[in-house]
């Protein structure tokens, strides 16, 4: 849920106060919510960069499911003013965040639905965190796109059986066999620098997808 909120007080160096009308506050105290997220609209509008990462997203899903990229856009357009509860929006005039919650919508998407894209999506996606840790929710791989193995970021130990370690707080990145014999050949820090990722902690989500000892 989204609620357009108003800056009644700043604090320099401390934070601001916030004042979200809202009439109806029943599913509030039914749920007891007591914090949300707060997105600041700074005025600015999408870049042609992010402008021309978009319409490359969604040529690769148009080339890979048929459906022409116009009809694309006003899906996934409806696909997330459903998921975040926003508004209708032109990609000739939208702000840079909503524009980067887009792209990162059709990135994911590709992810989830294995869409062949042209170029690294690393360089497209607006946050590589999230990029890496949906790669890891999929078991795709990071560079390609290809099906996924488990990469140790941090170090198991010679001899410990991987089944048995805790692996919750650990580091990884999802990488296909291709990759994987790449990493361990030229070293980590060097591929990390050819391919501009790194590890990502395994929280429980992530342990649960890989079906990895937590406790």
């Amino acid at each position: 849920m989204n609620l357009q909120a108003y800056i009644t007080d700043v604090a320099p160096g401390e934070g601001v106060s916030l004042f979200a009308p809202f009439p109806d506050t029943y599913l509030i105290e039914k749920r007891q919510i007591t914090e949300g997220e707060l997105r600041l609209d700074d005025g600015r509008t999408i870049s042609a960069d992010q402008r021309r990462k978009i319409y490359a997203t969604l040529r690769d899903i148009s080339l890979y499911t048929g459906n022409t990229a116009e009809y694309l856009k006003d899906f996934f357009k409806a696909e997330y003013v459903a998921e975040t509860g926003g508004e209708w929006f032109s990609l000739k005039d939208v702000d840079v965040t909503t524009a980067n919650m887009f792209l990162e919508l059709l990135i994911e998407w590709c992810i989830r639905w294995d869409i062949p894209c042209q170029g690294n999506m690393i360089d497209r996606s607006p946050d590589v965190s999230r990029y890496l840790y949906r790669c890891l929710v999929y078991k795709r791989c990071a560079i390609c796109g290809g099906k996924a193995e488990l990469h140790h970021v941090d170090a198991v130990g010679a001899g410990r059986n991987r089944k048995e370690i805790l692996h919750l707080g650990m580091r990884a990145l999802p990488l296909c066999r291709n990759h994987h014999i790449e990493i361990h050949a030229m070293g980590r820090d060097s591929f990390f620098d050819k391919y501009h990722v790194y590890g990502i902690r395994l929280d429980e989500e992530l342990c649960g997808v890989w079906k990895l000892k937590v406790a």
